[in-house]
């Protein structure tokens, strides 16, 4: 099929099939013809279709209706309606009907190859923009997210429910923990999913602008709004406003939000009337709300409104089984942006890891592994590649069957065997997921048991 672009032309004249076939594939377009709505919606399903030629006038099926179907079968399918000369008003209800434009006979070369190139580049976009839609929600799946833990595990089923729910979320957590990515994965594993996603930092937006960039402004509102400007909630209708740091959005910011959760309307500043909005309000906070409430710096109303759906997201000291598969993850993903071979972490770097508090949590963890990937220069990442002026101890030592890092200094075979043993504990003695937490192939891991003599069967 040309590159061009394949084409399918639907008309039930043969002449007139026989016309838009010769124009489009001396000008390079790969062209499948059809005499029927049913024989046309056969080859939809069955070849690679970029745009769609369909005449008005058909015995069986008429265009109009074969318009519908092909959307209905594809909501995003590109047709051009072809109508006799002076049929303006099938040209206006094929518009109606979804239609990218319409042609009227008889058809010129230089009309059809104009639309033709701006249907097919349409069409090309819009499979641009799905293959990326595609990317991100897989990329959030909640099965690509890393969290071996119990406590994760549990998040990440609560997590589950919630996207099930359309209603509003509250996720607590120390700062660095994730909870903008776990916001954003709700959102791509809900029906909103194809809706938009913005994330507002309540922190980092100046009190006189706050309510301007959520609820939007009319043109002339204040000094400067020489033009109309909609709201995040506004252009999160259909999709999820996450409002991060919510604990300190102004409290005049927040009797607004709270009239927003309640009625779904907003009030732009400068405006009369009220807008309907349809955004899905996700919330985010390191702060304890409650407390903040009993000494009057939120409202307690609010507090109640976005606690409808509470997740509580633990620091990474609490869940150290999350540590290895976190950092292999981050390893993984560097190792590709910078194009370097990076198989792993030296057995000095694992400890290294498992011993650090990570007060910064999640992210303060994936910087120090970006700037070990930067600085290494041997084959693995080693403990002397983390950055050591800024990093406490763990207040308590991992203990990987009974050996305290913190306190003893292991021979190497010793703390390797032990690790395995560990890694295989916590997968179930599953092979490949303990080889996953470890990060290294199934092969790599068979080839170190039977180093240490260790059997699948051994506790």
């Amino acid at each position: 099929m040309s590159s061009k672009g394949s084409i399918l032309v639907v008309d039930d004249n043969f002449d007139n099939r026989r016309l838009l076939r010769f124009m489009l594939s001396k000008a390079g377009y790969g062209v499948h013809l059809a005499e029927s709505g049913a024989e046309a919606l056969e080859l939809y399903r069955t070849q690679r279709v970029d745009l769609s030629l369909v005449d008005v006038q058909m015995p069986d099926m008429d265009g109009i209706t074969l318009l519908k179907e092909l959307r209905r079968v594809d909501p995003q399918a590109q047709v051009i309606v072809v109508t006799a000369y002076g049929s303006v008003e099938r040209a206006v209800d094929s518009m109606k009907a979804g239609a990218m434009d319409f042609l009227t006979r008889p058809v010129r070369r230089e009309v059809l190859l104009a639309l033709v190139e701006k249907g097919i580049e349409m069409a090309r976009l819009m499979a641009e923009n799905r293959r990326l839609r595609d990317e991100v929600v897989e990329k959030y799946d909640f099965s690509q997210l890393v969290g071996r833990s119990p406590q994760m595990q549990q998040v990440l089923a609560l997590a589950t429910e919630a996207a099930k729910r359309d209603v509003t979320v509250l996720i607590t957590g120390e700062s660095g923990v994730g909870k903008e990515v776990l916001a954003r994965a709700i959102h791509y594993n809900s029906a909103r999913r194809t809706g938009p996603f913005f994330a507002l930092n309540c922190a980092a937006i100046a009190e006189t602008l706050m309510e301007s960039e959520l609820f939007g402004h009319e043109k002339g509102a204040f000094t400067g709004a020489d033009r109309r400007k909609s709201g995040l909630l506004e252009q999160a209708s259909h999709g999820t406003l996450l409002l991060d740091e919510i604990g300190d959005m102004p409290l005049a910011a927040q009797a607004k939000l709270l009239r927003v959760i309640e009625s779904r309307e907003i009030i732009p500043v400068g405006a009369t009337r009220p807008l309907r909005v349809a955004a899905r309000i996700m919330a985010a906070t390191n702060a304890d709300l409650r407390q903040r409430a009993h000494a009057k710096q939120f409202r307690e109303d609010l507090f109640f409104r976005l606690n409808v759906f509470a997740l509580y997201i633990p620091p990474l000291r609490e869940r150290r089984d999350d540590i290895l598969p976190l950092a292999t993850h981050v390893l993984a993903r560097l190792a590709r942006a910078t194009g370097k071979d990076l198989p792993g972490f030296s057995q000095d770097a694992v400890n290294y890891m498992l011993q650090t508090a990570w007060e910064g949590n999640v992210r303060e963890l994936a910087n120090a592994i970006e700037r070990a990937v930067i600085v290494s220069r041997g084959n693995l990442i080693t403990a002397g590649d983390f950055p050591r002026d800024n990093v406490s101890p763990a207040t308590a030592g991992p203990s990987l069957n009974g050996l305290d890092l913190t306190t003893e200094v292991p021979k190497l075979d010793e703390v390797e065997r032990n690790l395995l043993l560990h890694a295989l504990e916590r997968s179930g003695r599953n092979l490949s997921r303990a080889a996953r937490l470890l990060g290294m192939g199934r092969g790599a891991l068979r080839y170190r048991l039977d180093k240490h003599g260790i059997s699948m069967k051994e506790s």
